[in-house]
């Protein structure tokens, strides 16, 4: 499990970009391409340790072949990132 108690991980900033990359065509458009500049254009300022987060779950959906585009249950992905999903609760 990857530990969510650090203080510089927000975790509602970080359940709200999940849905928005799983139901913004817009946001998705860019961050297929630069993650960077997606979540600079839509407002995320994100830390170290909260992009770390978001790179390590991007790289065991992407190893799992899971299309975070095409998954409408963010509980099931953030499982199979290796975050307890009642902690974005």
């Amino acid at each position: 499990m990857i530990p969510t108690d650090n203080e510089n991980i927000r975790i509602d900033v970080l359940r709200r970009l999940a849905e928005q990359a799983m139901t913004d065509l817009a946001f998705r458009e860019v961050a297929r391409d630069d993650l960077d500049a997606a979540l600079a254009q839509f407002g995320y300022a994100l830390t170290d340790d909260e992009m770390a987060l978001v790179q390590k779950f991007r790289a065991v959906l992407a190893e799992a072949g899971v299309d975070l585009f095409l998954t409408g249950n963010l509980d099931d992905l953030v499982v199979m990132a290796g975050i307890d999903p009642s902690l974005l609760r």
